[in-house]
């Protein structure tokens, strides 16, 4: 090896640039096993380099094994490399990383990934925003300084499997006051996201070839874990009232039903007291279990947030599910389960094989964020703030398309699914709306069913009022010139 290229302008240490180089010399067979290296006073006047600096890069190549000294002879690149340690990459042999048949399954299973609208238009109803000017960082920021600065005990150990207890028991008792759930502190596991509690269920209670009953449209990401375990995934369409839980086929196998019946999500709709009933009765007679996601449960504008389903079960069949990722910030990576007694153990123990438990700093900061009344005042803004934007995104659609989309009528949540006319192209209105300066988003990825009917999101959380205004009036001119595939 004749040349070295020698940046004294770098950040990166002079002695590990020729490190480096040399490594990749003798990885990729220029400097194959047994070559002499020069000494290293040669190798220092060739590089404009002091002696030492090569001889630190020498000791750094000795010490991992890519060279040995002779005594009295010099020094030589190993010979007990393997023999396709010096041979180029693109020489070898392809070969393929044998998957397990979780992992084909997982590969088979890649949800649609949607992807952002590049460059993003000026009005974006982008779904699940946060609108930032909403949340209190000054309050949040002194609660993590609270810890950091007084409490080094607590961030020098590992936290609870669990979860940080005072955060369990705000949570237990927030979730009783106000969502109606039913629960001591001890059945309140924190998980990183929901994500992660499907997991642990799916890997607890499903065997490849259990049925899983869902919604559709539905949350398609839980649809993909229960799939890569090898479920056999059946679902229903809902209608403005949720999941039909009349339709269930009376052969139903299902172990597990996944549905959001405070807020029907994506589609939007609340699920009637009757329904709930029936449910509940259904996964009794048949042994399952329902995973009720509270995802937005919270973001009810029209009254009082409806009380939770789990609250009306008597007989331990219904797992609770809630973030918060909507209502505080989605960084944060923040959720919750609430497991029937008998869940209770198996689902900590499962945790603690695949996961130490949830940052214990960002817990407690939002244990306090509960305990001091912070997270009741946002939740007031955030219905006031979000409620308004949804109040005019629907006057904008009674305004502009009255006669050409339906909607869920539910006052919750932070977007809209918009069914569009049968013979519309979703793909076309979504192309012609970015060329009109109009984000809109595809509602096909979240319908199970195919064909999957004409739809599209528009999220109002991230937007102002007036833009949700104009973008609805750009958004009706596309339609009205018309969305199909040929227009």
């Amino acid at each position: 090896m004749d040349q070295f290229l020698i940046n004294k302008d770098s950040a990166v240490p002079l002695y590990l640039q020729i490190y480096t180089q040399l490594r990749q010399a003798i990885l990729q067979g220029v400097l194959p096993p047994g070559s002499r290296l020069p000494p290293t006073r040669r190798l220092a006047h060739q590089c404009g380099v002091a002696r030492l600096t090569v001889t630190e890069a020498y000791s750094q190549l000795k010490a991992e094994g890519f060279i040995t000294s002779r005594q009295g002879s010099g020094t030589y690149v190993s010979d007990s490399l393997p023999a396709t340690a010096h041979i180029p990459r693109h020489l070898l042999p392809e070969t393929q990383t044998p998957l397990s048949a979780w992992g084909e399954r997982v590969m088979s299973t890649k949800p649609r990934v949607e992807r952002p609208l590049s460059p993003r238009p000026p009005i974006d109803f982008g779904f699940g925003r946060a609108f930032h000017h909403i949340f209190p960082y000054d309050i949040w920021r002194k609660l993590l300084d609270r810890y950091l600065s007084t409490d080094d005990a607590m961030l020098s150990r590992y936290g609870s499997v669990a979860g940080f207890d005072p955060l369990r028991e705000a949570l237990a008792h927030y979730l009783g006051r106000l969502r109606g759930v039913v629960c001591r502190p001890d059945q309140v596991v924190i998980v990183s996201g929901a994500q992660q509690a499907l997991d642990i269920l799916a890997r607890l209670l499903l065997e490849a070839g259990d049925e899983v009953l869902m919604e559709t449209p539905g949350y398609v990401d839980a649809y993909a874990v229960f799939q890569a375990f090898g479920a056999q995934v059946a679902y229903l369409p809902v209608d403005n009232a949720g999941f039909p839980v009349e339709s269930i086929p009376a052969d139903s196998r299902a172990r597990l039903l996944f549905v959001t019946p405070s807020n029907q999500f994506p589609k939007g709709g609340t699920m009637p007291l009757a329904r709930r009933m029936a449910l509940l009765q259904w996964a009794q007679n048949h042994g399952a279990f329902i995973v009720e996601d509270d995802y937005d449960g919270e973001l009810r504008y029209d009254g009082r947030p409806l009380s939770a389903l789990q609250g009306l079960d008597k007989n331990g069949r219904v797992i609770y599910l809630g973030t918060f990722s909507k209502v505080l910030f989605p960084a944060l990576r923040l959720g919750y389960v609430v497991l029937p007694p008998e869940l209770t153990e198996p689902f900590i123990q499962a945790k603690r094989l695949v996961d130490r438990g949830a940052p214990t700093l960002t817990q407690a900061a939002v244990s306090d964020f509960i305990n001091e009344s912070h997270f009741e005042r946002h939740l007031r803004h955030l219905r006031a703030a979000y409620g308004k934007r949804r109040e005019i995104l629907v006057q904008a659609l009674e305004t502009y398309l009255p006669d050409i989309v339906q909607y869920s009528s539910t006052p919750a949540g932070l977007h809209v699914m918009l069914f569009l006319p049968p013979q519309v192209e979703e793909t076309a209105v979504i192309h012609k709306a970015a060329q009109a300066g109009v984000g809109v988003y595809a509602g096909a990825r979240y319908h199970l069913q195919q064909p999957a009917p004409p739809s599209i999101l528009l999220g109002f959380s991230g937007l102002s009022e007036e833009d949700i205004e104009e973008g609805v009036r750009r958004l009706a001119g596309v339609l009205r010139g018309g969305g199909n595939s040929e227009g």
